[in-house]
């Protein structure tokens, strides 16, 4: 067997928990206190970097370059700073090297969190984005541990597409019972947010397809990796046409710029 049911769960219980320098800085934002919040990012010198690197990225299209925290924070709002911060834990799990997803991983955190933000919004209204913004950041890190799992049988995986292809997230299901999502989900759990957000990114494999935040969840992903940039990690969601009927607004906004 290509991968376990138990090295899957071995390596998912080695996620790192939250510092405490993030955790603090979390922790302001979620009182509203940006200012309290940007200084405490500013004293984690990788967590401050990353902030700067994605908020400076092209999907955020900022006229000049910002390096100051408190101004990226109050440029970007609260929400989307939590989801930033939260992007810093997925950066954490990283491979050192890609083994399998040649993609700039960088470019789809941000371009995930970006589209996540505008469709929450469109399709749900910026409430329910507000409760639900970091699933937008967390669930790129899914990819990260896929890669780190199939990278280490980087051997035995060429042998077993070579003779017969098959798409990634179906070989990781089959072998170990858990999905993509399942992956966020678990890390989402680790990193101690509600249950009802692990519930979220649970069901957005969308079997059944009863859940709208999920379904746009779904959708989202395989939007974006269906971009030729990002077309790597295609082959790790098997896409559900029903979620489409939850989000409307999304997919007719998504066609139409098409």
């Amino acid at each position: 067997m290509l991968i376990t049911k138990e090295e899957i769960s071995k390596y998912l219980k080695e996620v790192p928990p939250v510092p405490e320098s993030v955790q603090k800085c979390l922790k302001y934002l979620k009182e509203g206190e940006l200012k309290k919040a940007a200084l405490e990012a500013d004293k984690d010198f990788v967590l401050k970097k990353q902030i700067e690197n994605i908020v400076n990225s092209a999907y955020f299209s900022l006229p000049n370059k910002v390096e100051d925290t408190i101004q990226l924070f109050s440029m970007i709002g609260l929400e989307m700073a939590k989801s930033i911060v939260y992007s810093y834990l997925v950066s954490l799990l990283q491979p050192k090297t890609w083994k399998i997803f040649n993609i700039p991983f960088a470019d789809f955190q941000a371009s995930f969190m970006n589209e996540f933000e505008k469709y929450m919004i469109l399709e749900f209204g910026e409430e329910t984005f507000k409760n639900y913004a970091e699933i937008g950041a967390i669930v790129p890190a899914s990819v990260c541990v896929c890669d780190k799992l199939l990278g280490s049988k980087k051997e035995e995986l060429d042998i077993i597409m070579s003779s017969t292809p098959i798409e990634y997230g179906t070989l990781i299901k089959r072998m170990t019972g858990i999905t993509l999502f399942g992956i966020a989900a678990t890390i989402t759990k680790i990193w101690g947010l509600e249950e009802e957000k692990v519930s979220v990114l649970a069901q957005a494999d969308c079997d059944s397809c009863k859940n709208k935040i999920a379904a746009l969840t779904h959708f989202l992903f395989f939007y974006l990796s269906s971009k030729p940039q990002f077309y790597d990690i295609n082959s790790l969601i098997e896409f559900k046409l029903e979620c489409i009927s939850l989000i409307p607004k999304t997919y007719e906004r998504i066609t139409n710029d098409s």
